[in-house]
């Protein structure tokens, strides 16, 4: 009887964090809708992301206070600082390659980045190399390569900026896994989320920033800053350690196709037969290399934790 509940318990643990981390995906996949209202407000991507990264800190820097969790201090302090460096070139390579050139094309070559992460672990990091992460490299790399019409020589500026923005973002999970030892998930979130804004706010003062001018623009900001950001970062914290990091991070490849999917239907986007089977192979390419042999554990945690802290 003891056995049957402890069994039931656990596959009711499992259904409640496969439901927080697909809510976290989904979530995730609502930031273009949330950015395109801010930006007929008024807003460009600067100041934009310094808008959602200052509310999204402000808000968890109050729960924390309430609930009397301390921030991290010292090196961990600092380590989480630049890992918010990190996340916010990304968000800005996103951001900026979503406004210049389609959302569909940004998301698919963003998420290029596993295979990033994957090359400087085999190259850098001492982890063996596989057939199937070979296979799934050349996948990634396959599709990067069609969803950009083939050639990276005549690649525009846009596609540019979301290569740039995997590649930081691959580089800050590489960085957060190997040499950051979190003492509170949600405490480091908030650090993490201040380094994104302080970021921000050091870009805005050296080259400007537009802020939303109107207040539909705002309150798609906080849109972004609350149901895109601390909603499924939360959801993600909470269901991650239900279900194990390497499914976690297979459910989060959802963000991409609810990104792609609000892109065409509310956006007015077109999507070439190359962008879609190009994102298809990126997007396959994702769901292997987060699914490792049980007994690379290391790679699990990496890919686990990514989806954490966007």
């Amino acid at each position: 009887m003891l056995h049957h509940m402890n069994s039931h318990s656990r596959r009711m643990g499992y259904a409640r964090g496969f439901a927080l981390v697909l809510l976290a995906a989904f979530c995730y996949g609502l930031q273009p809708l949330f950015a395109q209202y801010a930006y007929e407000g008024g807003a460009d991507p600067i100041g934009l992301l310094l808008a959602r990264f200052a509310i999204a800190t402000g808000v968890l820097l109050v729960f924390l206070r309430c609930r009397g969790i301390a921030l991290p201090r010292g090196r961990l302090a600092r380590q989480n600082l630049l890992l918010g460096l990190g996340y916010g070139l990304a968000a800005l390579g996103y951001y900026s390659a979503a406004r210049s050139t389609s959302v569909s094309l940004a998301i698919i070559l963003v998420y290029s980045f596993p295979a990033f992460v994957t090359v400087v672990s085999i190259t850098c990091l001492g982890e063996r190399a596989s057939a199937l992460k070979l296979a799934s490299l050349a996948l990634a790399l396959g599709g990067v390569s069609m969803a950009t019409g083939l050639s990276l020589s005549g690649a525009s500026i846009g596609a540019l900026w979301a290569l740039l923005a995997a590649v930081c973002y691959g580089a800050s999970i590489i960085y957060g896994t190997h040499r950051i030892s979190h003492e509170s998930p949600v405490a480091s979130a908030a650090m993490l989320l201040l380094g994104c804004a302080l970021s921000f706010a050091v870009a805005a003062a050296l080259q400007g920033a537009a802020l939303p001018a109107t207040a539909f623009a705002w309150w798609s900001t906080l849109g972004l800053a609350l149901f895109a950001t601390l909603v499924p970062v939360a959801a993600f914290l909470a269901g991650s350690p239900r279900i194990g990091p390497s499914a976690a991070a297979t459910l989060s490849t959802l963000e991409p196709v609810v990104a792609v999917t609000i892109a065409v239907l509310l956006m007015g986007e077109r999507v070439t037969f190359s962008m879609l089977a190009g994102g298809a192979m990126v997007m396959l390419a994702a769901v292997l290399l987060a699914r490792p042999a049980p007994s690379e554990r290391e790679f699990a945690a990496l890919e686990g934790s990514s989806a954490g802290d966007r």
